[in-house]
C-alpha cells in the first residue's frame, strides 16, 4: 500500500454513518479539518455540542496499542489540568473502534475515535510575544512532568527505535542527504549531524529521560485571548508522534516550530505544514549557523533572564 492511499479519504455520508452507528451521534454540522496523515472533521451534534472525529491513517491503525496509550495519554493530561482532548466512549463503550471501510482505495481498515472539541485558534495566527512563548514552554514542560508520572501497562510502545520524527533518530536523516546533491545546504546540514553524533551523543546518558509529545508545534497549541489583551494556552493537539525521549528533545521541537512563526526567530528561546516548516526552516537554519553557537546563546540566555523568577 502506498502511503498516499494510507491516508484515509471518508466521505461525508460514510463521516454520518460511522457517527451513527457507532456513538449514536445524528450530526447537524459536518466540517473538514486539517490533518497531516489522518483525517479529522469537527461535528455538531443536532442535540448541541462539539467534537471532532479522528480517523487514523491505514499504518498507524495497524498498531492500536500505541493508539490506546496515546488516548490514555490525553486522559491522564487532561485530569491533571493541562487542556487536552479526551475520547468519547462507542456505544458498546470503547474508546476506539477498527473499521474497515472502501473510501477509494479498497477496503482498508482505520482506527476512529470521537474527540472532545477543544476551543481557540492555532497559535501560528497571533502574534508571538515574549510572554506568551514564556507561556508556551512553561506548558511543553509541565506536559512532560505530568506524562512522566503516567502508568500504563504498554509504556513500551513507546520506544519506537526506527520513527524518524524522534530526535533520538536524528541521524537517521543522512539516508537521505542525496536530496541535496548539488545545494550548498548539503554542507550545513552534514556539519549539523556531524555535531549531533559529536557533541550530543557523548552526553546522551547524561540527559533526563521522559515522554515526549514529540511534535510540540504552532499548529498543535491552540491559544484564546486572555483578560490582559494577551494570549493563553486552550489546547493541545496530535499526540501521534509521541514517543520514549528526553526533556530537551521537547524544548528542541518546541523552539524550532515557534521559531518558523516568530518575525525575528533567533529571539525564540524557551519556547500550510510542510511548505511552512521546510521553506522557513530553510532560511533558519542558514541564520544560525552563519551566526555560530556562542552568539545565539548569547541572545538566548539574555531574554530568557527575564522569565528567570517566574514560576
Amino acid at each position: 500500500m502506498s502511503a498516499k492511499h494510507a491516508k484515509p479519504n471518508f466521505s461525508q455520508s460514510q463521516v454520518s454513518e460511522v457517527l451513527k452507528r457507532l456513538f449514536r451521534v445524528t450530526a447537524s454540522e459536518i466540517r473538514s479539518l486539517p490533518s497531516y496523515d489522518d483525517q479529522n472533521f469537527h461535528v455538531v451534534p443536532v442535540d448541541g455540542g462539539e467534537y471532532v472525529l479522528k480517523i487514523m491513517n491505514a499504518e498507524d491503525s495497524k498498531n492500536p496499542a500505541l493508539i490506546e496509550v496515546q488516548t490514555h495519554a490525553m486522559s491522564f493530561l487532561y485530569q491533571n489540568g493541562l487542556p487536552a482532548q479526551t475520547a468519547m466512549p462507542t456505544a458498546s463503550g470503547q474508546l476506539m473502534s477498527l473499521e474497515e471501510i472502501d473510501c477509494g482505495y479498497g477496503c482498508q481498515k482505520y482506527l476512529v475515535r470521537l474527540l472532545t472539541y477543544l476551543p481557540g485558534t492555532t497559535i501560528s495566527k497571533v502574534p508571538l510575544t515574549p510572554q506568551l512563548l514564556y507561556e508556551t514552554g512553561k506548558t511543553a514542560a509541565r506536559m512532560d512532568l505530568i506524562l512522566q508520572e503516567m502508568e500504563h501497562p504498554q509504556l513500551s510502545v513507546l520506544q519506537r527505535e526506527n520513527f524518524k520524527w524522534s530526535l533520538s533518530n536524528f541521524t537517521m536523516l543522512e539516508a537521505f542527504l542525496s536530496v541535496l546533491d548539488g545545494d550548498p545546504l548539503q554542507e550545513v546540514v552534514k556539519s549539523v549531524i556531524h555535531q549531533y553524533k559529536s557533541s550530543v551523543v557523548p552526553k546522551r546518558s547524561g540527559f533526563r529521560k521522559c515522554i515526549n509529545h514529540g511534535d510540540f508545534n504552532d499548529l498543535n497549541v491552540l491559544v484564546q485571548p486572555d483578560e490582559s489583551d494577551g494570549y493563553k494556552i486552550s489546547g493541545i493537539l496530535d499526540f501521534g508522534d509521541m514517543n520514549s525521549g528526553y526533556y530537551i528533545h521537547e524544548l528542541a521541537i518546541a523552539i524550532m516550530y515557534m521559531m518558523t512563526e516568530h518575525p525575528n526567530p533567533i529571539e525564540v528561546e524557551n519556547a500550510e505544514y510542510l511548505m511552512i516548516s521546510s521553506k522557513r526552516g530553510i532560511f533558519i537554519l542558514r541564520q544560525l549557523w552563519e551566526l555560530r553557537k556562542e552568539q545565539v546563546e548569547k541572545v538566548w540566555f539574555e531574554s530568557a533572564a527575564q522569565f528567570s523568577d517566574r514560576k
